[in-house]
């Protein structure tokens, strides 16, 4: 048995204000100026990827466990950079993206499969230097720093689903697949044995690229965001995203506001997020046509996650109709908010309903039950606080940070004891499929 806290490397990508504050970040001014030049926004830095962020937060607070994140970070003025803050060591490169001279060569050549050699070292250098018991891949769809998982061996290594990029539906769903992703994460899959995924839908399609992999169910922890109380409402229904896309269903959303004007006139939503030009383009165009100028108003991606939490409650209700993901964080945040959410029937919302009706579920791509769910919340104040005490239960039950970070150590234990002691793996830890309902009309698996 080892005397010291198991050593776990986590390989993922994050920014938070707090690990912005303590690296030496420069202000980027050539890059910015050529930007400038070329009528481009100068470069900034957002929030992105919060529940990293969260999972972090909940390790500060542990001692029976020694965690070293590495990351990518743009805008480093070194290429490495390790500091130790609140018992986390960090570990920071500056992806080769971010520097200058290669995305002018990737953009002249046409690279479209880039092999991300500076990154991967980088990556290998750190490994060296920690000496991990245990490497934790936190998410498989980014290739500028999952990659590094095909130079991984003689270490047992666990990938931490964030989504299933391989997913059949994808195309439909989000109009477009990134073969380059697609295909990275399809030889990470095959070649990693250990899993932790938070629904039967990522599950399924782990199991469907890889039917040998061993899968634990884990749920990533949630900091709950800060509630204003009394705050003056601005909006009816608001949709948010870190990025609004249509697969997150903000197409549908706006289809269904339609109808719901018919019944009130003056109902507002306000669509939060980041937006590609192209695609704002093409929502403003299909708003302009639907007549709904003067009902919604968008509002850019904020730097800090905490700034969005602040804004969005001026809403009264969320329309969240996600179409890819399990459950999405966005639907467990609003929440936690008191926001009565209406979404669609993924392979996991349904459990959101587990304690009662706690969320209003359309099938994807239903425009009309949506709009009817919709008008629903807004003519039936009985039904929302009966949906608002059955969420309150729901968090409380199933989002309790401390015994999902309980078992997430445990899985570790256990995953370091089945590599090296081949000691078998305990099987309330393993993912048990017969506490999900599988929902047949949403078929990923063919």
């Amino acid at each position: 048995l080892m005397e010291r806290p198991l050593r776990v490397a986590l390989i993922c990508h994050f920014s938070n204000p707090e690990v912005r504050e303590k690296l030496p970040l420069s202000g980027c001014k050539i890059e910015n100026y050529i930007r400038k030049i070329l009528n481009k926004r100068n470069k900034q830095l957002f929030d992105y990827a919060p529940w990293v962020t969260n999972l972090i937060y909940e390790f500060e607070k542990r001692n029976d466990i020694e965690i070293h994140i590495i990351s990518p970070h743009k805008n480093l003025k070194k290429f490495k950079y390790s500091f130790s803050y609140n018992n986390i060591h960090y570990h920071f490169f500056r992806p080769d993206d971010d520097i200058l001279i290669i995305k002018i060569y990737r953009r002249f050549f046409n690279v479209k499969r880039p092999k991300y050699y500076h990154n991967r070292y980088l990556i290998n250098q750190f490994l060296k230097d920690i000496k991990p018991d245990i490497v934790n891949l936190v998410g498989a769809e980014n290739p500028y720093y999952s990659i590094a998982g095909l130079d991984i061996s003689n270490l047992p290594l666990i990938l931490t689903a964030q989504t299933v990029y391989t997913n059949p539906l994808r195309e439909k769903h989000s109009g477009d697949v990134d073969r380059y992703r697609w295909d990275l994460e399809l030889r990470i899959h095959k070649k990693i044995k250990y899993f932790c995924c938070n629904g039967l839908m990522h599950r399924n399609l782990v199991l469907r690229n890889n039917p040998e992999a061993m899968i634990f169910h884990f749920t990533f922890p949630f900091k709950h965001p800060q509630i204003i109380d009394n705050i003056a409402k601005k909006y009816d229904f608001v949709f948010f995203a870190a990025g609004v896309t249509k697969k997150k269903g903000v197409e549908d959303t706006i289809q269904a506001l339609k109808l719901v004007k018919k019944e009130f006139p003056e109902v507002t939503l306000n669509i939060v997020g980041k937006c590609a030009a192209d695609y704002r383009k093409f929502l403003d165009k299909m708003i302009e046509e639907l007549q709904l100028k003067d009902n919604i108003e968008f509002t850019n991606y904020f730097i800090k996650q905490s700034d969005m939490h602040k804004h969005i409650q001026q809403a009264k209700y969320a329309v969240l109709p996600v179409k890819l993901d399990v459950i999405s964080s966005t639907i467990i945040e609003a929440m936690i908010l008191g926001f009565p959410v209406i979404t669609y029937k993924t392979t996991g919302t349904p459990f959101l309903n587990k304690y009662g009706e706690a969320v209003l579920i359309s099938e994807i791509d239903d425009v009309n039950s949506l709009a009817k769910n919709m008008l629903r919340v807004v003519k039936e104040p009985e039904l929302v606080d009966r949906m608002l005490a059955n969420s309150k239960v729901f968090i409380e039950r199933e989002y309790d940070n401390k015994a999902n970070m309980d078992k997430f150590v445990s899985i570790y234990n256990a995953v370091y004891k089945h590599y090296y002691n081949r000691e078998p793996i305990p099987k309330e830890l393993l993912f048990n499929p017969d506490e999900f309902p599988e929902y047949k009309k949403v078929n990923y698996y063919d």
